[in-house]
């Protein structure tokens, strides 16, 4: 058990106890006890939009014309019953309704006796290949530009930072492939993604990473182990530390996604400190995450660059949304 969070599906930190990250005076440091106050944002003091300031109209063009082939890679895995969900403790359930079939009451009995099929499901957002908002995670009760959570709560919905509010995605994505850096097809569990992994993973594919982009980063963790070990896969990760995890942001990436279910690094690099990097991104700099990617039909591609689109439902008040984003070449 995680003795910060009092979470028993939360994998325990590993490494000191103290909680304490390099850090800059009015930043985030790790701990939510010793760091010095790390809002307002870099976007202004009123602003709800995190890095999605970033998506601009003349990112949107540059990113267009990086089509060249005409070719879509799907990067959504497929969600069904039975999936991995974090520890077992998320849910999706889905049941078939036959009520427009049955007999007796199909529409237009004496004409065109039409049928059909729906259904009803059960779930939370933060499950299958899914986009995480700024309401999902905070830091001691205070999520993005030092929103404390009692302002924007309710039983049925947040009122700051729903999925409403959330931009639509059509940016240049950049695509690193770490595993293939490191030598493997997957990373074990516990890997510390570095800044010197994802440098090097630029030199590789001959790209730079630019304000505003999508960065999606693969392990192979989801390519082994999605719906083939799911006990393995709802556990500890491989995934980017501390130091990655400010690489991206000091870039001022639009988004970071990978092919696991915490993108961050599981046991954490310091004991206390789980899901920092989730704090850091989604509270501290306002920077969307996207889980559970299907990141596989991108390793060994020509290009490393592409248009990245992803599009949030729009369900009021919802801390993150389900979403099927693609790669355009």
């Amino acid at each position: 058990m995680c003795n910060a969070c009092n979470v028993s599906n939360i994998p325990a930190a590993q490494g000191n106890a103290d909680c304490v990250f390099p850090a800059e005076p009015g930043t985030f440091n790790g701990n939510a006890h010793t760091t010095d106050q790390w809002w307002p944002s870099r976007y202004g003091a009123d602003d709800l939009l995190g890095a999605g300031n970033e998506l601009t109209s003349e990112g949107l063009l540059a990113a267009i014309s990086l089509v060249k082939e005409g070719v879509i890679v799907e990067l959504a895995r497929v969600l069904e019953m039975g999936a991995p969900t974090m520890g077992g403790s998320r849910l999706y359930h889905q049941v078939t309704l036959a009520h427009g079939t049955l007999e007796q009451t199909r529409w237009g009995k004496d004409g065109n006796r039409v049928n059909w099929f729906e259904e009803q499901v059960t779930q939370i957002y933060h499950i299958g290949t899914h986009l995480d908002g700024f309401g999902h995670v905070g830091i001691d009760g205070t999520h993005y530009n030092g929103n404390k959570y009692g302002d924007f709560y309710t039983p049925t919905g947040v009122t700051k930072f729903g999925m409403e509010s959330v931009k639509p995605w059509m940016s240049r994505g950049v695509f690193l492939d770490i595993a293939a850096v490191v030598g493997t097809d997957m990373l074990d569990e516990g890997f510390v993604i570095t800044p010197d992994h994802l440098e090097a993973a630029c030199t590789a594919a001959n790209v730079e990473v630019r304000a505003g982009d999508a960065v999606i980063i693969h392990t192979g963790y989801g390519a082994a182990l999605w719906m083939v070990d799911n006990e393995k896969y709802n556990g500890n990760s491989p995934g980017i530390g501390w130091d990655a995890a400010h690489w991206l942001t000091d870039r001022r990436v639009s988004l970071v996604g990978a092919d696991n279910w915490a993108i961050e690094v599981l046991p954490g690099e310091q004991a206390d400190a789980p899901m920092v990097v989730h704090q850091h991104m989604l509270a501290e700099t306002g920077t969307y995450l996207l889980e559970n990617m299907k990141t596989e039909d991108l390793v060994g591609r020509d290009r490393a660059e592409f248009l990245f689109v992803c599009t949030p439902i729009k369900t009021k008040g919802s801390t993150g949304s389900m979403v099927a984003p693609i790669a355009v070449f």
